[in-house]
């Protein structure tokens, strides 16, 4: 329902369901001044519902974060109905019963006030607490980028260009000049990855992909002349899913990391299916990945000690989390790696922006 209906109809319906008991309460109610006052004060109540639809677009919420609001608004206002229920029981058997009418319509509406407004800003506190969390991993995974993976590049560039301005043979100083290259388009290819990882994390939209075409694509985008490496498929005809643009290089990744770090002659097999969710796997039968690196993904964190030796994994674990999906990395079995990834179903909504997975 959250990815139909607006979330603002929630907070509308919310208001709207206590507006009720308090249209009840004055019909069924004794007709004098303090009916009056007690309608008066469930409708006022009611009516902090109602602004926090007009408030709703200020709070810088996700989507998914409002109806989250929404479901602790009615959850509080359903908790307080029943505390004054137990109230008004307690004060029946000790024979001072008070109107249960108004008692309940009171206790609702207060509810559904304190948790329309409490609900928006736990939500907010949280999803600003998540996001800090996934930035300071991010920082620190650019900050050992920095410190190891260019550094060390820049170094052994550095190195032979010294010995290229000492070299008296000119196949020599081509020999040498080739190396340095190489090492500054590795170099070149590592930043642009950091960058392609920032720009992953900073993106909140989705887009409709069939998953089948994607799979095929990025398959035959495989290095190699086909001997080293053999790819299985095991696809449906087609299965199209609506999210987060950058799934195309979380898949990418996954059968990067299956090739290019293992030795020739591993299988890799990728599998895509439907139940209860959309799912894809990419098995392989090489050397695995270390069990400090999965750990590392599992805690979604990465410390001095405990770290992944790229951001390759990080690309597959932000593309895939930042679609509201998961993915784990599992043992193969007899030996290899198993990338499981779940996607939601999701459906189409005219509330979502589309944007080019080359933008990435």
């Amino acid at each position: 329902m959250g990815f139909r209906v607006p979330p603002r109809y929630g907070f509308a319906a919310l208001g709207g369901c206590c507006s009720g008991l308090g249209v009840r309460h004055l019909a069924f109610g004794e007709r004098n001044v303090g009916l009056l006052l007690e309608a008066g004060l469930i409708f006022a109540l009611s009516g902090v519902a109602f602004y926090t639809v007009h408030d709703l677009s200020r709070w810088g919420v996700s989507r998914s974060g409002r109806w989250r609001a929404v479901r602790i608004g009615a959850g509080t206002a359903l908790a307080f109905a029943a505390l004054a229920g137990i109230v008004w029981l307690i004060w029946l058997l000790e024979h001072h019963a008070f109107k249960l009418s108004f008692l309940l319509s009171f206790a609702a509406s207060l509810g559904a006030a304190v948790g329309s407004r409490a609900g928006l800003y736990a939500v907010k506190s949280d999803e600003q607490l998540t996001e800090a969390q996934e930035l300071a991993t991010l920082l620190s995974i650019n900050d050992r980028v920095l410190r190891h993976n260019i550094r060390n590049e820049l170094s052994v560039a550095l190195g032979y260009l010294d010995e290229l301005e000492d070299a008296d043979d000119r196949s020599e100083a081509g020999e040498q000049a080739a190396i340095v290259r190489d090492h500054l388009e590795a170099l070149l290819g590592t930043t642009e990855r950091t960058r392609r990882l920032a720009s992953i994390w900073r993106t909140d939209t989705v887009q409709s992909l069939d998953l089948v075409a994607v799979v095929k694509e990025q398959v035959a985008q495989l290095p190699g002349d086909g001997s080293a490496v053999t790819v299985r498929t095991e696809l449906p005809e087609r299965c199209v899913v609506r999210t987060h643009p950058a799934l195309p290089v979380a898949l990418e990744e996954a059968l990067r990391n299956a090739v290019e770090h293992n030795d020739d002659g591993v299988t890799v097999t990728v599998r895509v299916w439907r139940d209860d969710g959309i799912h894809l796997a990419v098995e392989d039968t090489g050397r695995g990945i270390p069990q400090i690196e999965r750990r590392t993904l599992r805690n979604a964190e990465e410390t001095p000690l405990e770290h992944t030796e790229g951001v390759g994994l990080w690309m597959i674990y932000w593309a895939v989390t930042r679609a509201g999906g998961t993915v784990e990395f599992d043992e193969n079995d007899p030996q290899g790696t198993v990338v499981r990834i779940e996607l939601p179903e999701r459906p189409e909504s005219g509330g979502s922006v589309d944007v080019e997975p080359e933008s990435l």
